[in-house]
């Protein structure tokens, strides 16, 4: 049974250490690629109407968003585009709250264009919007988020190579200020450096709600977004990626979206997110260790997909180990009674046998904490802290798993988490 246990641990080290260090090379290959994408941005006078400036509407799909809708909209009234080339359509999907109320003192703004409709989930919103779309482009900014003034800017500079149908933006966490919010800038600063990498790779497998960037065409060949157990965003992208289209990310386009504030909120956003995924993995399983998809089929998903039975499998180990210490513990107290004996903690390094799965581990770790200070540069924007990796380290590890086994137990009723 130990040489089973430690096969596994061994194995699961090695993807682990194999998948990171991928992404590494991955980055030092692109490195003078990302520096030179940059260049892309054009610095022209927007402040006119310029001919190369392609068509754009923005669609905010709203329900009961009456507490942030109002930024979001100025945000998007604040970008540096030419004003006559960009829409922002708002969809009210039948809000019960004063949203409805709030955007209705935009009903005469030039470039805002307000719908309401019964409520039927946000793709059903999303699906209105583009119908209703006749721009060259077509992009989507969820109801609780901000967009930097450039960020179209930085981001339509990548339509110009004909195969791209989707361009994906760097995502923060807007004013984290709390524990949880710290924990989850560390996350999307990863996430930042890992969405980078996989553009290189096409691999992206999300377009993200907030301010993701689609050829408009590209929906008369797909089609429109689905209900897709509550992760529409997720499936539209393994759709894009099943029919061949790039997905690319613009890494110096920042949007700043809300992070749950409270662990319950959290875990509720998680289990559809996860969960989510998981679905549509199996939905799109076609694509799984199929080499016509690439990267993505041959290496992303699969090891996406390891990670989970990994992680529970490891969680279950770590449990009956535990278990079992205690136990054990219990024990000895009983038999001998209680030796507290400050000598068994004196630290002599000769002393120590450092195995191998310690330094991978190590290693690991040291990889995990660089991808998160590359997502911070690759923004540019100024963030030196380091509490918010601390508490990424300490916290994520424990926390994840309540939402990994709920998004599990989920799949295996075929049941979809919902939204809020």
């Amino acid at each position: 049974m130990q040489y089973i246990i430690e096969a596994f641990n061994y194995s699961s080290l090695f993807f682990v250490v194999f998948f990171s260090v991928f992404l590494m090379v991955t980055l030092i290959e692109n490195r003078k690629k990302i520096n030179g994408e940059t260049a892309l941005i054009s610095h022209k006078d927007v402040s006119a109407t310029e001919s190369d400036y392609p068509t754009v509407t923005i669609m905010v799909p709203v329900f009961n968003e009456q507490n942030t809708v109002d930024k979001t909209i100025q945000s998007l009234l604040n970008l540096n585009y030419p004003k006559d080339k960009l829409k922002i359509m708002i969809v009210d999907d039948g809000s019960k709250d004063n949203t409805w109320q709030i955007v209705k003192k935009y009903d005469n703004h030039p470039q805002i264009l307000l719908h309401q409709k019964e409520n039927g989930g946000k793709y059903t919103a999303l699906n209105y919007g583009i119908a209703n779309c006749s721009t060259e482009m077509i992009g989507c900014l969820d109801a609780d988020s901000e967009v930097d003034a450039d960020a179209l800017l930085h981001i339509i500079p990548y339509f110009d190579d004909s195969n791209v149908g989707a361009v994906t933006p760097s995502l923060k966490i807007q004013n984290p200020d709390n524990v949880l919010g710290l924990m989850q800038s560390a996350e999307y600063n990863m996430g930042v450096f890992t969405r980078k990498i996989l553009g290189f790779l096409d691999a992206q497998y999300v377009t993200p709600g907030p301010f993701s960037i689609f050829r408009k065409a590209v929906f008369a060949k797909v089609g429109n977004y689905r209900h897709a157990h509550n992760t529409e965003d997720l499936e539209m992208a393994l759709r894009l990626q099943e029919n061949h289209f790039k997905i690319v990310n613009a890494h110096k386009a920042i949007v700043y979206t809300v992070g749950p504030r409270t662990l319950y909120r959290l875990y509720k956003q998680r289990v559809r997110w996860t969960g989510g995924f998981i679905q549509n993995a199996i939905d799109y399983k076609r694509m799984i260790l199929n080499p016509k998809y690439g990267n993505l089929g041959m290496l992303i998903l699969p090891i996406a997909m390891y990670s989970i039975i990994i992680t529970i499998c490891l969680l279950g180990y770590a449990l009956i180990k535990t278990i079992y210490n205690v136990v054990d513990t219990y024990n000895k107290i009983k038999v001998v009674g209680w030796d507290f004996n400050l000598n068994a903690f004196s630290l002599d390094w000769w002393m120590y046998n450092i195995k191998a799965p310690t330094i991978i581990g190590l290693v690991t770790l040291a990889l995990v904490i660089f991808s998160i200070w590359y997502g911070k540069k690759l923004t540019g924007v100024k963030d030196k802290r380091m509490i918010d990796i601390v508490y990424f380290l300490t916290l994520y590890s424990i926390i994840s798993p309540l939402w990994l086994i709920t998004s599990i137990y989920n799949t295996i009723r075929n049941k979809d988490a919902s939204w809020r």
